[in-house]
């Protein structure tokens, strides 16, 4: 067995060897023997469950003896197998960060450079000629290192941080998962992490399975073990071929329960987890944007290498190498690959990756706040975009806190105030006028009592702080309190009879059933009228009851009698089925529930089975319970809305996102409750599951964008409407609770499970979990997606500015300083200036614009198209309008401020180094620095809002860096000059007001840029493969189609409806609920200004009367896709003309 052990543990991390234990009879390791590979030879030597119990010294029937108090008694237990929670990662400290942010390849380079500036400082310092001997040579070169360790400190502080929140979050989330044990012969629910071998778990559908185990009882167990071997296929659950469970699988059918012999580490789950090497997941977001990235630090390279090139050329061409010495060309050299080096460190925006992280760090700790459990962080930035939400009834939109306000048992009608007494005394009254017996009415409702009670999977259970609540679905717990209530609890119901099979409720089904085995009542049941096949023969002392509820109108349409008033069973005639059809649609039209109730005896020519625990029974022997039931009655039950829904709901329309209901309630009910809620309009349309799947594409393209409610529906209708909306161009997200619904959560864009109601395996398929089941969370989740979105774009809008701005001042400079001034190859702002600035522009930026808070309009406008670029209209001229006023004002500065400041007898030097004198040099960085800072504050919008300052003080982090950076400035300025190469005695409050008031320059520049018309973007900012992109008017609720051009056919695109203005032509022809397709047209100049014409036509088309453009609605047009289109269309033309008849 040993051997067998270690053979298999190959593939797995290695096993720590256990000695022996006098209590305990099998190891660890023996007992990986058992379940990898599964050994039933093995599990039948051990003596199956039972022996496998007594080897662990656990009971199968009363669970672990767990002491009260500190000590709970299982210590040696807990040494010797372990609890089940698993080892976790080891954390880095702030040194491994820091020697990672040291990879970097910019950092590598000016770490070079810093070590080539070291040497030819130490050779100034020491070995240069006397004359030319530098005291302050040193100064360059460790200016360089301490702005690299600035950077890396500052990075790494940042990412320590970041891992500490995402721990607290894992931490959190793990604290929440519990599961339902038998301890001390009671059942309650623990922490998942505290489970121990030998405890016993109770299993029903939707688990997924916490420790490795073997199955004590269970009807119908089937899991998906494809988490372990891949194969998507449910495994059949038996005592004798396969009784074993294994860790991270799931439960998809049944119930049942079983013993722990593996946990944590020793499970399969365990020993799988710990051999990974898991790789942080990279956001849809971080990917686009390290595009960008990629892409600038490709053409900073370029051109920085071009740079070089030139400036040699030039150098050498105006000041021949014969006029200048060794040492001094040598040091001109350096200093240029240094300027050369630090324009790529400032290009390259290695602050977007980081700007990300904190910003959608920042925004999972406030969503957890709102009760969104982020699972996953690409959900954060994609719920910000979602345009459709598809959202369930129970418990998500309504308080799923349910009550039995009215019902029909036995056609007795009665409402909520009646129960017990009235409803007692009335079905007593009924039956006491036929039968003499006035304890058959009593026995009678007993029986009606024992069906709701046995039939469920409800209980009441001690939680974690030792009170006893009910845990469960919320129907059957309002079902359980009314038996309750009319005198029949069910806990001795379920005492007193034997459960000898049972199929929990499905969507599929629309029903739970069960079969009851209770003592014979002979005279209820002459009294009753059964058929002859169903009255108990003389021999027998128990009787087997088919017990089935669910959808009242599946329960109703599988019956064929019911129990009138008199206690007796009739044939359901259909003047009586019509009046319980009436009666279901009148409480689902007041937003009631409603469950049908059924029983059947077992006809005695059936064999029911013996034991829950036969060894020899198959998940295919069903209950027979698919017609000739008898209907008992039905209840309805009121789940009353939330009262914040409607406000979230009209929130979520006003912001351009369609809340589309699915549910399995029946389509009254579903109307009724979608009307309270705002989510069904005048002309929206409700449909029903099963009419729905079966509509054709055409049909669906057609009904979806109206398509409001769907009701009476399985997982499966809510895949196929996630998936067709997603085909349509939509961004899904999607609300679920149950086993089945992962599909639809794993196929969304992005999945909500309920953390109340929802499944473990819903759960762990989902993006994000609702802590509270509220819609209105959800709410806050595209509000805080909305908000990451936003604050990226801020961030980049600010960073590429200082991008084009700095490198062009850089690059403007060195030339001039190299052909015309000078002559040496210098920048108006040093490298070491250039740095600060790098630090300002990476990290304290992305501090400041990630953590903005949300605000208050961000539903006020419609969700952006997740083909949109991220660069819009308003950023690009943001962007060229502020580099443009600040390479003006920096360049203005470079060729005046000399005559207005400069002494140059003062530091002659200073010309050799910057180009200019001192005090231009110092007020030129000072100037260019605080355009930065104000700029700052003027990226707070990337909208056309004036008000920059709008929430300016409700982020502390925005005011703390904004204060670290202009006192930083204000040390370097007047303290740090001979490190900045500014001037060593300061400016003074005239410069000082200068350079302060030409950065608040930013403020009116973007005051103007503002209010400058709109314009489409050029074609090159739009990725190849884009068409005509963007979104549908509100009333269609949909955005366009988007499908790859297959066979040289153009796919069809819808384009919202032009309402007035000129006629467009074939090629962009646009007409509600049509399609568009991008036709050929002639090439040429002329072809490509109609084209721009009509790009511009489009864009105001859509104006509003304030003459802005709504960007939510205009189609993006590819001039590139055009123009291929174009080029195919000829070679057709040519190929066709060519294979013609010669004329």
């Amino acid at each position: 067995m040993a051997e067998t052990s270690a053979n298999n543990n190959n593939s797995q991390v290695a096993a720590v060897a256990h000695p022996k234990s006098d209590r305990f009879k099998l190891t660890p390791d023996e007992i990986l023997g058992l379940v990898d590979p599964k050994n039933p030879a093995l599990y039948t030597e051990l003596g199956g469950t039972a022996g496998i119990a007594k080897a662990l010294d656990a009971d199968i029937v009363n669970g672990l003896t767990i002491a009260k108090g500190d000590n709970d008694g299982q210590d040696e237990r807990r040494a010797f197998y372990s609890n089940n929670s698993l080892p976790e990662p080891v954390l880095k400290n702030i040194f491994q960060f820091m020697w990672e942010a040291l990879q970097d390849k910019t950092l590598i380079v000016l770490c070079f450079a810093a070590a080539a500036e070291m040497g030819i400082g130490i050779y100034k310092l020491w070995f240069a000629p006397v004359g030319k001997r530098d005291q302050l040579a040193l100064i360059d070169g460790g200016a360089i290192v301490m702005a690299v360790l600035i950077v890396v400190l500052v990075g790494s502080v940042s990412d320590y941080r970041k891992q500490a929140q995402f721990r607290a979050l894992s931490d959190f989330s793990k604290s929440l998962s519990e599961f339902r044990v038998v301890r001390n012969g009671e059942t309650m629910e623990v922490p998942t992490a505290s489970l121990l071998v030998g405890d016993v778990c109770l299993l029903q559908t939707g688990d997924v399975i916490p420790a490795d185990g073997v199955l004590i009882q269970g009807f119908n167990i089937q899991t998906d073990e494809s988490s372990l071997t891949g194969e998507p296929i449910s495994i059949e659950k038996d005592l004798v071929h396969d009784p074993f469970l294994l860790s991270g699988t799931k439960v998809v059918n049944g119930v049942g329960k079983m013993m722990l012999i593996a946990t944590g580490i020793n499970s399969m789950n365990g020993r799988s987890l710990a051999a990974l090497d898991v790789e942080p997941e990279e956001t849809p977001l971080q990917a686009k944007l390290g595009k960008i990235a990629d892409f600038i630090a490709k053409f900073a390279m370029i051109a920085a290498i071009s740079v070089t090139c030139i400036l040699l050329a030039a150098y050498f061409i105006v000041t021949p190498p014969s006029t200048r010495d060794s040492f001094q060309l040598s040091q001109d050299i350096i200093a240029l690959l240094i300027l050369t080096i630090t324009i790529v460190v400032v290009a390259v925006p290695e602050g977007l990756p980081l700007a990300v992280t904190l910003s959608l760090a920042h925004a999972t700790v406030k969503m957890l706040k709102d009760n969104n459990l982020v699972r996953h962080l690409s959900a954060c930035e994609t719920m910000g975009n979602a345009t459709t939400i598809c959202s369930d009834k129970t418990g998500t939109l309504t308080m799923n806190q349910m009550t039995v306000v009215e019902g029909v048992l036995f056609k007795t009608p009665f409402v909520q105030k009646d129960v017990p007494d009235a409803l007692r005394a009335n079905v007593i009254a009924n039956l006491s006028s036929v039968h003499k017996d006035a304890s058959l009415a009593e026995r009678l409702l007993g029986l009606l009592a024992l069906t709701l009670n046995v039939n469920s999977t409800a209980e009441e259970l001690v939680d974690k702080d030792g009170k006893i609540n009910f845990k469960g679905s919320k129907t059957e717990v309002a079902i359980l309190n009314m038996t309750r209530l009319i005198g029949f609890d069910y806990v001795k119901d379920r005492a007193s009879s034997e459960l000898t099979a049972i199929e929990p409720f499905s969507s599929e089904r629309k029903r739970m059933s069960c079969i009851v085995r209770a003592p014979i009542d002979r005279a209820l049941e002459a009294s009753l009228g059964l058929n002859a096949d169903e009255i108990s023969p003389a021999s027998a002392t128990t009787k087997d009851w088919i017990c089935a509820k669910g959808a009242s109108e599946i329960i109703l349409g599988i019956c064929d009698r019911y129990i009138d008033a008199t206690g007796r069973v009739q044939p359901l005639t259909a003047d009586v089925r019509a009046y319980f059809e009436q009666t279901i649609d009148t409480y689902a039209n007041n937003a009631l529930r409603t469950i049908g109730i059924s029983i059947r005896p077992l006809p005695n020519t059936v064999k029911a089975s013996s034991s829950t625990i036969d060894a020899d029974a198959k998940a295919d022997d069903k209950i027979p319970d698919d017609d000739s039931l008898i209907f008992v009655g039905l209840v309805g039950i009121l789940d009353p809305l939330r009262p914040e829904v409607p406000d979230a709901v009209a929130s979520c329309q006003k912001a351009g996102v369609v809340v589309r209901m699915v549910t399995g309630d029946n389509l009254a009910t579903a109307k009724a409750i979608a009307r309270g809620c705002g989510i069904l309009s005048a002309d929206g349309i409700a449909m029903e599951g099963p009419k729905f799947r079966t509509l054709t594409q055409d049909q669906m393209d057609e009904i979806l964008p109206r398509l409001q409610v769907l009701a009476r529906s399985s997982p499966l209708d809510k895949q196929i409407l996630v998936n067709n909306l997603k085909r349509l161009g939509q961004t899904v997200a999607v609300t679920g609770d149950g086993t089945n619904d992962a599909p639809a959560l794993t196929a969304a864009d992005v999945g909500f499970a309920m953390g109340i109601a929802g499944t473990e395996v819903a759960k762990e398929a989902s993006d994000i979990v609702l802590m509270d089941d509220n819609f209105a969370s959800l709410v806050k989740a595209v509000v805080w997606g909305r908000c990451v979105y936003d604050s990226i774009r801020k961030f980049l809008q600010f960073q590429l500015t200082v991008n084009v701005s700095a490198v062009l001042i850089a690059i403007t400079t060195a030339f001039y300083t190299t052909v015309a001034g000078p002559k040496t190859m210098v920048s108006a702002l040093s490298a070491v200036q250039l740095l600060w600035i790098n630090l300002i522009m990476d990290t304290f930026a992305a501090l400041a614009l990630a953590t903005d808070p949300p605000a208050p309009g961000l539903l006020d406008r419609k969700p952006a198209s997740r083909f949109e670029t991220i660069i819009s209209p308003n950023m690009f001229k943001m962007i060229v309008g502020q580099a443009i006023y600040q390479i003006g004002a920096v360049l203005v500065l470079f060729f005046q401020g000399p005559k207005w400041f400069g002494d140059p007898a003062r530091d002659p030097a200073s010309y050799k180094e910057s180009g200019v004198d001192i005090v231009t040099a110092t007020i030129i960085f000072n100037a260019y620095v605080f355009c930065q800072v104000f700029n700052q504050i003027n990226c707070r919008s990337i909208s056309r809002d004036l008000n920059v300052f709008k929430g300016f003080f409700s982020n502390p982090t925005f005011l703390f860096i904004l204060f670290i950076m202009i006192l930083g400035q204000t040390i370097i300025v007047q303290f740090a000059g001979v490190i900045f190469k500014t001037d060593p005695s300061g400016l003074t409050i005239a410069h000082w007001a200068l350079s302060v008031a030409i950065g608040l320059g930013s403020f009116p520049v973007g005051f103007l840029v503002r209010i400058l018309p709109d314009f489409p973007l050029p074609a090159w900012m739009f990725s190849e493969s884009q068409e005509v992109r963007g979104q549908p008017p509100a009333d269609m609720g949909a955005t366009a189609v988007d499908l790859p051009i297959k066979d040289g056919k153009s796919d069809k695109t819808t384009l919202p409806a032009v309402t007035s203005g000129p006629a467009l032509s074939s090629e962009f022809s646009a007409t509600a609920g049509s399609t568009n397709t991008i036709a050929t047209a002639p090439s040429g100049i002329w072809g490509t200004l109609r084209d721009l014409f009509r790009a511009l036509w489009v864009v105001n088309a859509f104006r509003g009367r304030s003459g802005r453009v709504d960007y939510s609605t205009v189609q993006m047009v590819d001039f590139n896709q055009i123009r291929r289109n174009r080029m195919a269309a000829q070679r057709q033309a040519r190929a066709s003309t060519t294979s013609g008849p010669k004329h």
